[in-house]
């Protein structure tokens, strides 16, 4: 499999040697021997699908393995417990996963989708041999080296989400071994398709139709990724999986933790579901102020607590148990979520720097409306991103109005980061973040952040000194 700059970067990572081995820090090469449990039996079958080999000399790493179900529930996947050789080596590049709100904003972009996945995907990428004696699994007699990209190894999701990529550009979005081809036309969608199955054979990887192998045909309503999308409707929709909101909000965790006593494992399972829902819903996070920061300092004590720690029972309080139940109520609801509401034609600009804000609005090429001010007092030491989430929130607050899709642009990513999961991990810029989200929502106003780099941002003049112009005022040029 070839092509894609972002693909070549990693592959040599299976390919090459030399590289491989480069990527260990100073002292990390010296390997661990730790022993399987349970794994003797799957010997034969991890032979037989090519997936691993006996080793003919000692493997540098000794790892264990596990298997866990597929969803199929008739066969395994196998996992390599890679943490020693996750430790000993440097952290891989960005996936380059797409960002679940624009992932769902370009499938609603589109009329017809086809999906399938690839075939047990990650074993269709062969490891050199002289790089597989690095991913040894510990058993009872012969090691074992395994002979294809493991899950488990810290480098194997970056690498198959690169190769998807190449697989579906131009044609629509991958996630990981899913992927979704994508046309505003049943035409257009059936010839992407035809294309796309080229690139897949040419390639060599082996995918398969959602539904089976016969089943390549185009669809308006499916679901993928967890996330049910109905592009048929006259305004193209989307929500939960409902098999996945039904499990969730009945799980004996969800009861557990509603009753006030869960163990450390069963909140984790509750909130990362929690997380999920919001994102997926599009309900803004500052709604559940307590629910995150409790999951925050548990998270934070968990980091050094032993394994067994995580199965002991603690106690929920009420105010996390009442945001979980409100979100709860909204899962099982599980509304369908429209297409996106209108653009309201208005630009909302807002800078910060160490003493002073701006926000100004931009509308028909013009500024229209703007708003400055200094941080003085207790204000004047905080953090540039708490002053930054400031300039926005005054911005929205005192300057917009107009019902639809409000564009906001900030040089802080940041902020835009925490506007578009609707919280931060700052206490202070999710307090002031959480008063522009209730004044956006009661005005019927969707934000939509965007990052522009500090040169372009053309509120940036009216944080250092200068007095806003009198409106309506020509766009100053980007510096």
């Amino acid at each position: 499999m070839d092509g894609g700059g972002r693909f070549r970067e990693v592959m040599p990572m299976l390919t090459d040697p030399a590289a491989f081995e480069g990527m260990f820090t100073p002292g990390g090469r010296r390997g661990c021997r730790l022993r399987s449990r349970g794994m003797e039996g799957h010997r034969g079958a991890m032979r037989s699908f090519g997936v691993a080999e006996d080793a003919g000399s000692r493997p540098v790493f000794a790892m264990k393995a596990f298997t866990t179900a597929k969803k199929d529930g008739r066969s395994a996947r196998l996992v390599l417990d890679a943490r020693p050789l996750n430790d000993a080596m440097q952290r891989p590049p960005a996936m380059d996963l797409p960002a679940i709100h624009g992932f769902v904003r370009e499938v609603k972009r589109h009329r017809y989708a086809m999906q399938c996945d690839g075939v047990s995907y990650f074993y269709q990428f062969p490891v050199h041999a002289s790089i597989s004696r690095y991913f040894g699994i510990g058993m009872n007699g012969r090691d074992m080296l395994l002979r294809v990209l493991c899950m488990g190894w810290s480098w194997a999701p970056c690498i198959a989400q690169r190769a998807s990529n190449v697989l579906v550009q131009g044609l629509g979005l991958a996630w990981v071994d899913n992927f979704l081809v994508l046309g505003g036309t049943r035409d257009e969608a059936e010839q992407k398709v035809a294309t796309f199955r080229d690139r897949a054979a040419a390639a060599r990887v082996e995918v398969r139709a959602e539904g089976g192998d016969t089943l390549w045909e185009v669809q308006t309503r499916f679901v993928c990724v967890g996330i049910e999308f109905d592009l048929a409707a006259d305004e193209q929709r989307h929500r939960l999986d409902p098999a996945w909101a039904s499990k969730w909000a009945a799980a004996g965790g969800m009861k557990a933790v509603l009753a006030g006593k869960a163990t450390a494992r069963q909140f984790a399972s509750v909130f990362g579901g929690a997380v999920w829902a919001t994102d997926i819903l599009g309900v803004p996070r500052c709604h559940f102020a307590a629910l995150l920061a409790f999951a925050g300092r548990l998270g934070s004590r968990m980091a050094e607590a032993e394994l067994q720690a995580w199965d002991d029972i603690m106690d929920v309080p009420p105010s996390v148990r009442r945001e979980i139940g409100a979100l709860r109520k909204v899962v099982v609801e599980n509304a369908w979520v429209g297409g996106d509401a209108a653009e309201n034609g208005e630009v909302l600009w807002t800078d910060a720097s160490s003493r002073e804000w701006a926000a100004l609005v931009e509308a028909g090429g013009e500024f229209v409306d703007g708003a400055q001010g200094v941080f003085d007092g207790p204000f004047a030491g905080v953090h540039i991103n708490v002053k930054e989430m400031w300039a926005l929130a005054e911005g929205v607050v005192r300057l917009c109005w107009t019902p639809g899709r409000q564009q906001c642009r900030v040089d802080n990513a940041t902020v835009v980061g925490a506007v578009c999961k609707g919280s931060s991990s700052s206490y202070a810029a999710n307090r002031i973040l959480s008063r522009a989200i209730r004044v956006a929502e009661r005005r019927r106003i969707v934000l939509c952040p965007g990052w522009v780099p500090s040169g372009g941002q053309l509120a940036d003049p009216y944080t250092r000194g200068t007095s806003l112009p009198r409106f309506p005022a020509q766009l100053p040029l980007p510096r």
